[in-house]
């Protein structure tokens, strides 16, 4: 009775599966961004043993076998940007077209509530500029696509989710994320094709749910550590902070769409978090070996600006500063921005999205596609440090180029000097002839063994180069904070 039953039901899938109807995942629908000249995967469903051929109007077209569990994936050539195309799908009698595509350039934009900030704001939060790129989303409709990911978090990994891509009118413009429309706007302006942006970014999420377990038990962190985010995933539930729910729910779904990179803003909930930098390592592995690229796929990321955390002298924001850097040091075609003249004190979400996308586009620009940008960007670090016998602290800077200045060009802030006792001081600072070296005094500390910059939540700190690339937090002592 038993076998029988079993044999009935193993009949009722077979004869299920050869009824599929023919599908396309939903992140191939009209007016999408396939990334140009590569082998962009396209996948689907139907009826196991049947042939389905994709083609693009462009000149391209390959053909697969539906495999027995019902999925299809052809790997389709692209050519150089254009735009409008047509992708058609076929299966016998059925067929499936895709209409206004454009190749382009393609970005995966995520992380938590900075990138997730739409270009209207959040309530009383603000974007600077938001109304100009609002009147000039309408020139922008077609060069900029937008894919919004919008799907729940999940303890199951899907297979596929519903969303479509769409044209960035005002109406979209508004509700996108600021910092990923904004750099598209900088890329599409400077490379003269269109650009899509797939935003997938979860408030308030922490890292660990944009992560497999597995990728998190490979990240290399100490037991104490594993065990206390796995502790934490068996109180969290889905939100924000159980481990693979943003990837079972929002990521696994599109990932292997072609792209060109990776932009990330997150850290807020991870503030604290010694093992951090391991964590980052290893998503950034995930999302890679998922979109079957290595290494090939550029990963560029937002330090976090400072902001009071409910007490501006407090050290734990700067210091987990020093721990997203040390990601970038470990994490192979990794890149850093650092948003250090760029926060808010009393807001977690500062309106400066324009300078972030800025940086990010820049980075892009000169490492995904090797252009000359203009300007150095790579932001400047402490070379040596001297202790002076007059009491100064003399720091040479690497990567300035230029000239480093304060934002007022006058009075510098951020810096902090300490003796033998370990109490810190707000420093006096100045910028020497060079450019390039900077010096720091404190009547209060007269034989200084310690320097620090910008290591409080918040303090104001000014430094950049002439170029507006802001100096990162730094401190030359290892006492305890």
């Amino acid at each position: 009775m038993k076998k029988t039953a079993l044999f009935i039901s193993l009949l009722f899938v077979v004869s299920f599966l050869q009824a599929q109807p023919l599908k396309l995942a939903h992140i191939f629908s009209d007016h999408m961004v396939l990334q140009q000249q590569t082998e962009a995967p396209v996948w689907g469903w139907g009826a196991p043993g049947k042939t389905v051929t994709v083609e693009g109007s462009w000149g391209a077209s390959v053909r697969a076998k539906v495999a027995d569990d019902g999925s299809w994936r052809v790997a389709l050539p692209t050519v150089a940007a254009g735009a409008p195309f047509t992708l058609t799908v076929s299966c016998g009698r059925e067929k499936l077209t895709v209409s206004d595509v454009a190749l382009g350039e393609v970005w995966v934009c995520s992380g938590q509530s900075n990138m997730e900030m739409p270009m209207r704001g959040f309530g009383f939060q603000q974007i600077d500029g938001f109304r100009d790129n609002l009147l000039e989303a309408a020139e922008y409709a077609d060069r900029i696509r937008v894919l919004n990911v919008k799907s729940d978090t999940t303890h199951f990994v899907q297979q596929d989710i519903d969303f479509t891509w769409t044209l960035s009118d005002p109406a979209v413009c508004a509700e996108t994320s600021a910092v990923a429309y904004l750099f598209a706007k900088r890329l599409t302006r400077n490379l003269g094709v269109p650009v899509g942006i797939i935003v997938n970014a979860w408030g308030g999420s922490r890292i660990e749910p944009w992560m497999t377990m597995e990728a998190v038990e490979k990240a290399g962190v100490s037991p104490a550590e594993l065990a206390e985010i796995k502790a934490l995933h068996e109180t969290a539930g889905l939100y924000p902070n159980g481990v693979a729910t943003c990837w079972n729910g929002r990521m696994a779904p599109l990932a292997g769409y072609a792209a060109k990179g990776f932009l990330w803003y997150q850290g807020c909930s991870n503030i604290g978090q010694a093992c951090y930098d391991k964590l980052q390592c290893a998503m950034v592995k995930l999302w890679r070996d998922a979109w079957g690229v290595g290494e090939e796929m550029p990963f560029i990321f937002a330090l976090l600006a400072p902001y009071d955390h409910s007490k501006a002298e407090g050290r734990w924001r700067p210091d987990f500063v020093r721990t997203q850097m040390n990601a970038a040091a470990i994490t192979p075609n990794s890149y850093a921005v650092s948003l250090e003249t760029l926060g808010e004190e009393f807001t977690i979400h500062p309106p400066h999205k324009q300078e972030v996308a800025d940086m990010m586009a820049l980075r892009a620009l000169a490492s995904a596609y090797g252009l000359q940008v203009g300007m150095p960007i790579d932001y400047p670090e402490p070379r040596s440090i001297e202790y002076l016998e007059d009491g100064r602290v003399k720091i040479l800077f690497t990567n300035v180029w230029s000239n480093l200045q304060s934002i007022s060009a006058r009075k510098i802030v951020g810096f902090e000097l300490a003796g033998e006792d370990r109490a810190f001081h707000l420093a006096d600072a100045e910028v020497d002839w060079d450019g390039q070296t900077v010096y720091v005094k404190c009547e209060a500390v007269p034989h200084p063994v310690a320097v620090r910059y910008s290591f409080r939540n918040w303090m104001g700190a000014n430094l950049q180069t002439s170029y507006g690339i802001p100096v990162p937090p730094f401190r030359t002592d290892d006492w305890p904070l």
